[in-house]
């Protein structure tokens, strides 16, 4: 049975108007947006599928005050985030948010402190390393 869905993630709260490269309200890239009416099935689920994760790396996105950015790193999509003038890349991983490390390994990050903590973990570690 198929999972019944609306025709579109879209909330009606979209930033890519303004410049964001991933809604913050929806969490589609402008790519995603652009093109949704000539996705075939399969990709819009696959988009569909995407999203909790992305809600997720946008909120820690908001509380450091940055715009998420997406980008693909061996296969994998992983969020972008500038934060004092370095690239960090989160993603989210069976309830798990994992850091890359420049090396391409994948640092878990504690989630007890909840999305607030997470983003303290990323300001310290973006501190250590510049």
């Amino acid at each position: 049975m198929a999972l019944e869905r609306p025709d579109s993630p879209c909330v009606a709260r979209c930033t890519t108007a303004v410049g964001d490269n991933v809604c913050r309200g929806c969490g589609r890239s402008f790519a995603e947006i652009s093109n949704w009416c000539f996705m075939d099935e399969p990709a819009r689920e696959q988009v569909w599928l995407q999203l909790p994760q992305r809600q997720a790396l946008l909120d820690i996105a908001e509380r450091l005050g940055v715009l998420l950015d997406l980008q693909q790193l061996d296969g994998e999509e992983w969020g972008m985030l500038p934060l004092d003038g370095r690239q960090l890349f989160i993603r989210m991983q069976a309830a798990t948010v994992q850091l890359r490390l420049p090396d391409g390994r994948a640092l878990p990050l504690d989630v007890q402190q909840g999305l607030d903590g997470i983003a303290a973990q990323l300001r310290q570690y973006a501190v250590l390393v510049n």
